[in-house]
Order: C-alpha cells, then sequence, then structure tokens
C-alpha cells in the first residue's frame, strides 16, 4: 500500500510534479526537448519495458502499528459524513453539472480509501489509519459542497472560518510539542527516528495547508472552493487525531524509555558538518557546469543529468538546515539521510560521465540497459536496507520516482508506434535513479554510524 494514500490520479499528478520540479526549478538556460541527436519511436518507448525484469514492490516502513480501533473510528467518521450524501445526485439538487460532478467524484473517492482501509490486517493497518484521513478529507468535501448549495453560504463560511482557527492551533501545538523519546538499542533508535519523522511530517503538512496563504475561503468562495477548504480541516483534524493515537502506541512499546534529542542533536550535527565538508555546485552561476567533470559537457544532454542530480542534492541540504532552524529533528533526520544518498549518487553520475559511461544514448538497447541496471541497484538495496528505518524510507523514494519514471516511458509508449519521442529525460533519471539505489546502502550505514556514535 502507497504511503502517499492519494488516489491513482492524484499520485500520478505528484509524480510528474516532482520529476518535472528538479528539472524545471531555475533552469531555464537548459532545453529539455530531444536536440535531434537521438531520434527515438513510441514503439521504441515500449521496448525500453519490454525487459521481463521488474522493480522490486515498493514497502513503505512502519514505526508503529495502530489498534483496529482507531482504523475503525476514522472509517465511522467517513460514514457519518457520507450519510447524507446521496449514491446518484439529481440535476434538481445539484444544477450545476461540474459541481455536481465534483461531489459525486470526491463522495466515490472517501468510498474507495474507506474499503482501502477497512481491509487492512496486521502492520498494514499503519497505512490503513493514515490512509483514513484521505478517506475523511474526500467525504468531508462531498458533504460540505452539498450542504453549500442547500444551505447559507455565509454561515457555513463563517462556520468553517472559526473551526479553522481551533484546528490550525490543535495541530501547532501538537508539532511544537513532539517530545523524543524511545528505546536507546540501535535498532529502537532505527525506529524512533523513522516514527518521529513521519509524525512531524505530516503535522508539519497539515499545518501548512491550514496556513493563511493557503487556506482562504470567504464569502466570495465557490460551493466547490467551500467544499475543498472543509477537506482541509477535515484532514487536518484527522492527522492530528491519527498522530495521537499513534503517539500513545509508540511509548506504550518500551517501559523504560530515554530521551533522545541528545542522540538525535549529536548526529543532525555530524551531518550539518557533512554538509559543509562537500562542495555543492552552484547553479545559480550561469557557469556552474564548469570544473564539475573532466569531461566535454558541449553535450546538453548530460548537463540536463548533473542538473537532476544536483537538486536533489541542494534540496536536501537546504531541508536539513530549515528543519534544524524550525526545532523538527525527525524531518532533519529524513534530509540527513537523503543528501546522504543523493550527494553519493551525484558523485556516481560525475564519475559516469567522466570515465565515458554515461553520454546521451543512440539507441534504445542503451536506454533499456539503463533501466535494467537500475533495477538490479534496487533489488540489492532492498537486501542490505532493513525496515523500519529512516533508510526504508528513502529507499521507499526512490522506488517511486522509478515507478514515475516508468509511467514516463509508458506515456510516450502509448503513442502510435511511428510516433516520434524524447526519452532523453528518463534515460537520466535511471542514471540518477540507479545511482541513488547503488548509494543508498553506504548512505544508510554512514547515518547509522552517526547515531550509534552520539
Amino acid at each position: 500500500m502507497s504511503d502517499c494514500g492519494r488516489s491513482h490520479r492524484r499520485r500520478f499528478l505528484s509524480g510528474v510534479a516532482a520529476v518535472g520540479s528538479a528539472a524545471l526549478a531555475g533552469c531555464s538556460a537548459l532545453s529539455w526537448t530531444d536536440d535531434g541527436r537521438s531520434s527515438f519511436t513510441a514503439a521504441d518507448a515500449a521496448d525500453v519495458l519490454a525487459d521481463e525484469t521488474e522493480p522490486p514492490e515498493i514497502e513503505w516502513p512502519v514505526p508503529v502499528v495502530p489498534t483496529s480501533d482507531a482504523v475503525d473510528d476514522g472509517l465511522e467518521r467517513v460514514e457519518t459524513l457520507l450519510a447524507d450524501v446521496p449514491d446518484s445526485l439529481e440535476a434538481e439538487a445539484v444544477p450545476n453539472g461540474v459541481v455536481r460532478q465534483s461531489i459525486g467524484e470526491r463522495r466515490d473517492e472517501a468510498r474507495d480509501y474507506r474499503d482501502e482501509a477497512a481491509a487492512a490486517t496486521g502492520d498494514d493497518r499503519y497505512h490503513a489509519l493514515r490512509t483514513t484521513r484521505e478517506a475523511r478529507d474526500a467525504a468531508r468535501v462531498a458533504s460540505t459542497t452539498l450542504d453549500a448549495i442547500e444551505g447559507e453560504k455565509g454561515t457555513i463560511v463563517a462556520d468553517l472560518r472559526e473551526e479553522r482557527h481551533a484546528v490550525r492551533s490543535s495541530v501547532n501545538d501538537r508539532l511544537s510539542s513532539v517530545a523524543y523519546r524511545g528505546g536507546d538499542g540501535e535498532d529502537e533508535l532505527l525506529r524512533a527516528a523513522l516514527f518521529y519523522a513521519r509524525q512531524e511530517s505530516d503535522l508539519r503538512r497539515a499545518a501548512e495547508q491550514l496556513s493563511r496563504n493557503r487556506w482562504n475561503v470567504d464569502d466570495g468562495a465557490s460551493v466547490i472552493d467551500i467544499g475543498d477548504g472543509a477537506g482541509v480541516l477535515e484532514f487536518a483534524t484527522a492527522t492530528r487525531t491519527v498522530w495521537e493515537h499513534l503517539a500513545a502506541r509508540f511509548d506504550g512499546r518500551t517501559d523504560e524509555s530515554t530521551d533522545l534529542k541528545p542522540i538525535f542533536d549529536a548526529a543532525l550535527e555530524t551531518s550539518t558538518e557533512r554538509i559543509e565538508s562537500v562542495t555543492i555546485p552552484d547553479r545559480a552561476d550561469d557557469d556552474w557546469l564548469e570544473g564539475i567533470v573532466d569531461a566535454d559537457l558541449d553535450d546538453q544532454h548530460l548537463g540536463q543529468v548533473l542538473w537532476r542530480t544536483v537538486d536533489p542534492v541542494s534540496r536536501a541540504a537546504d531541508g536539513l538546515n530549515g528543519a534544524i532552524e524550525d526545532g523538527h529533528a525527525g524531518i532533519a533526520l529524513t534530509e540527513a539521510v537523503r543528501f546522504e544518498a543523493r550527494y553519493r549518487a551525484f558523485e556516481r553520475v560525475r564519475g559516469r560521465i567522466d570515465d565515458g559511461t554515461l553520454a546521451a544514448p543512440e539507441s534504445v538497447a542503451e536506454i533499456r540497459a539503463e533501466r535494467t541496471a537500475a533495477i538490479e541497484a534496487a533489488a540489492s538495496a532492498v537486501a542490505s536496507v532493513t525496515e523500519p528505518s529512516i533508510g526504508a524510507y528513502v529507499l521507499a523514494e526512490t522506488l517511486r520516482s522509478l515507478e514515475w519514471t516508468d509511467d514516463g516511458v509508458r506515456r510516450a509508449a502509448d503513442n502510435d508506434p511511428e510516433v516520434g519521442v524524447s526519452l532523453l529525460t528518463e534515460y537520466g533519471e535511471y542514471a540518477r535513479i540507479r545511482a541513488q539505489f547503488e548509494a543508498l546502502p553506504d548512505a544508510v550505514e554512514a547515518f547509522r554510524e552517526r547515531l550509534r556514535s552520539a
């Protein structure tokens, strides 16, 4: 089950955005189109995926398992919200076809999430409990949108604004009161780091969605906007409830818990020193590519590959420093692992360009071989990275990036066989992801050593 907890459509759009953002942010000097030196067709794209080698299944790590009652409580809230949303929406009740379609889609989405969560057993209850947030979100959107059509919009908006104030305060209070405690054995330290990282990440996301510059429902809002605003409130409330329960479960795992903050802080200090000890290319300079590799970088495609490889390194470094400043040690620990894996991947890509083993592909066989190598590296990483840990989470993220890259190739293959397509971006992504899989085991071990030495 995906850790994202979103519908397939939303996961797809998020994937496109994630892949595209690394390529486009500040990269106006580079063209992201096929430069004509490599020409492929939709049939070639299909051939890339013809290899029978399949990526490992994405397994999101589980830091703690909730009770079945907690999942049932979330599902009961979904049922309550959907109780007044009919199976069949008539034009008489909802005259606007767009609004009618929106309500129906969110109602069906809530039911899909509900059914997915209800079927979970064992460790999957952790993912199910987090999925109830999306189910509640979608159900609240459908219910409130319908209410806004039938009721007094001004009153509904006023109630929502008052609710937002209370929910925002409660979420921020929960986020600021996180106390880092747990067992201090290595396995328990790894589990605790993952637990606090996921808790802070979820709560921060909810808090950001409630911020003034993102949540703005007023008297001029459409009924769809009102419904969406209510869904954000429901999601945030559910997030707080989920982590209140999971925190209680985590606290009950051990009779004697230790203050882990000094251990986490020491590991983060070492991680910060690591960032300061290396040189991250400054892409704000027009000549940022000079001196990175000895190879001739007149090949624009290689510049693109390097950009895509360096950008995640910078984002992880910035994310770590920002999380430390905000007092979110769990999030900072995640960024520390990401940085270590991504920087080592950058070094691998740079080395391959220097020794000539990575260049713009001239045949579909080269692209297929790069994908196969990435999958083999993924399988090796899966075998060496244990869970539950932040390392296992970063591994799952990287597997998801591989899945998204495959989706890009599939979209190209969906054209008529003779249609020309560009596969250069996907080839570069396979190379970057391969390098990250290859680097991940050593990156994870370096992070663990920091925890052991703290």
